[in-house]
């Protein structure tokens, strides 16, 4: 029996590393939330990184270049876990803000999304256009 309480432990430790939050913490800074999502993202907890960025495009809305990132990470991730329709979905959201006003805009999230959205047009074929 106890050999069986040693196995699980390495199943809950990794279970513990994809929890997504359930309240993210009101008082975490701009650079916090990035950092968290970040680690989330490099654990592959996808779910957690996407809450976090979704957190700064809430709390932050006046702030157009933090929301062009971490739209742009969140798109990035739909891309990495192999949902293409929502990864391009986001990725024109993305690239429709830069219609918008582009001046105040760091330029790679557009290039990027603009390069991933060709990668994913060339992954589904010429049938799916």
């Amino acid at each position: 029996m106890k050999a069986l309480y040693v196995a699980m432990i390495p199943v809950l430790l990794l279970l513990a590393c994809r929890t997504v939050p359930t309240d993210i913490p009101e008082d975490l800074t701009q650079p916090e939330l990035i950092q968290l999502a970040q680690q989330a993202a490099d654990q592959e907890n996808w779910a957690a990184a996407l809450a976090y960025y979704q957190a700064i495009v809430e709390r932050y809305p006046e702030d157009r270049t933090a929301i062009a990132i971490a739209r742009y990470e969140m798109a990035f991730i739909e891309y990495r876990r192999g949902d293409l329709a929502a990864a391009e979905t986001r990725f024109e959201e993305l690239v429709a803000m830069y219609d918008d006003d582009s001046s105040s805009l760091p330029a790679w999230p557009l290039v990027l999304s603009q390069r991933i959205v060709g990668r994913i047009e060339e992954e589904r074929g010429p049938d799916s256009r």
